[in-house]
């Protein structure tokens, strides 16, 4: 498996462009002589996706980045080094490598790594990286995972998976049996190597219905970022003998520490007690990752809310609540959905809007309303459980 690596010369353009539109660097490539610029461009794209998500991976001047798709579809150093703190031992397994990113954040928690990877440029790229981020003990494997592993029949103490979410057409797919490798098929064999095995999946992923296909499931991370719910993590112990699996809610920041956490299970949520009530004080929109894991009658017993009605997934209380698991907010009005009233309340006809269970969409709302995006003021349109139509007028709850 032949290496790879930047040049000085091609490191030197790359810092002094990095800020620059990778197609407008192509259009000039004849300005720069004895340069490859495609290849120097594709590096430069897929650094500026990269600065936020990845921004340790980004200062490092000589690593090699795969094309841009790539990095946007990678694990962030966020979610990489949260995953890093649920596993740890003598050797792990990456059966799916990739870019590599979760492999090296969690080999600083093993003595050993083995990374296997079957795109020939992909692993040699993965295994510069490594060796310049000075994580000397992966091992790069150039090879089927699974053949590899039944041929060698290692012990290991984790198999870490994140499958292909792409079928042969390139069409993306959802169900887990149709990702690749298909880790459904293949619980039995994966556990011959190891008593654990940690599998990243997208939050497309029906929860439900992936722990009905997979044995000895343990726990899922449902694993929320900034806004959005970035990925689901299934845990699979060899020694699980129940059905029944913890839900695990982790909103994390920019190091990956979980700042927000909501544990429970389907039975839980099934017998939570549900009460409701008209707008109070406060007003409280769930984290995407909340909703996700289908929390919605969870969160009223456990930080004692109500709920405004069975569908719309927006909580209230007399009194602030300070850790919960999503936005916060001071409810200043409760208006007729009519811009006109609305106003009185904003003082002119700039405020956030959000959509929950109300028969239109935000586009169609700030189109009828000509209500530009932004200010202090958060407004919710939603229907009550009496079936009254309103929209919450709010401001950000100081916590």
């Amino acid at each position: 498996m032949e290496e790879t690596g930047l040049s000085e010369p091609e490191i030197a353009f790359i810092n002094n462009h990095r800020h620059e539109n990778a197609g407008q660097l192509i259009l000039k490539a004849n300005q720069f002589k004895g340069l490859d610029i495609k290849k120097l461009a594709a590096q430069i794209l897929s650094r500026q996706k990269a600065a936020k998500k990845l921004p340790g991976w980004y200062a490092n001047e000589k690593l090699i980045f795969p094309p841009a798709l790539s990095v946007e579809q990678c694990s962030s150093e966020a979610t990489a080094r949260y995953k890093a703190s649920l596993v740890s031992g003598e050797t792990l397994a990456d059966i799916t490598g990739g870019m590599g990113v979760d492999c090296f954040y969690m080999s600083r928690k093993f003595g050993r790594v083995h990374y296997f990877e079957m795109q020939e440029a992909v692993a040699a790229t993965a295994g510069h990286n490594f060796k310049q981020l000075g994580a000397e003990n992966i091992t790069v494997h150039n090879a089927d995972s699974l053949a590899k592993l039944q041929a060698d029949q290692p012990a290991v103490d984790w198999i870490y998976a994140d499958p292909a979410r792409r079928n042969e057409q390139r069409e993306k797919v959802v169900l887990l049996s149709d990702c690749t490798p298909d880790i459904v098929s293949n619980q039995r064999l994966l556990f011959e190597y190891a008593p654990n095995i940690l599998l990243k999946t997208s939050p497309l992923l029906d929860i439900d219905l992936a722990s009905r296909e997979l044995e000895n499931l343990k726990e899922v991370y449902v694993i929320g970022y900034e806004q959005e719910c970035k990925e689901l993590l299934f845990v699979l112990d060899r020694d699980q003998e129940h059905s029944r699996f913890t839900i695990k809610v982790r909103i994390l920041d920019d190091q990956g520490v979980a700042l927000k956490s909501l544990d429970f299970d389907r039975e839980t949520e099934r017998d939570a007690a549900v009460t409701y009530s008209e707008p109070l004080h406060y007003l409280y929109e769930p984290h995407a990752a909340v909703l996700k894991a289908g929390a919605f009658k969870t969160v009223c017993e456990r930080y004692a809310l109500n709920k405004l009605a069975v569908n719309s997934q927006l909580y209230t209380s007399e009194i602030l609540v300070g850790d919960f698991p999503g936005r916060s907010f001071k409810i200043t009005a409760v208006c007729k959905p009519d811009i006109r009233e609305i106003s009185k309340h904003i003082g002119g006809n700039k405020a956030n809007l959000t959509i929950r269970n109300f028969p239109a969409t935000t586009e169609d709302l700030r189109k009828k309303w000509k209500l530009k995006e932004g200010g202090e003021y958060y407004l919710f349109a939603t229907t009550l459980s009496d079936n009254s139509r309103v929209v919450i007028v709010t401001t950000k709850a100081a916590i």
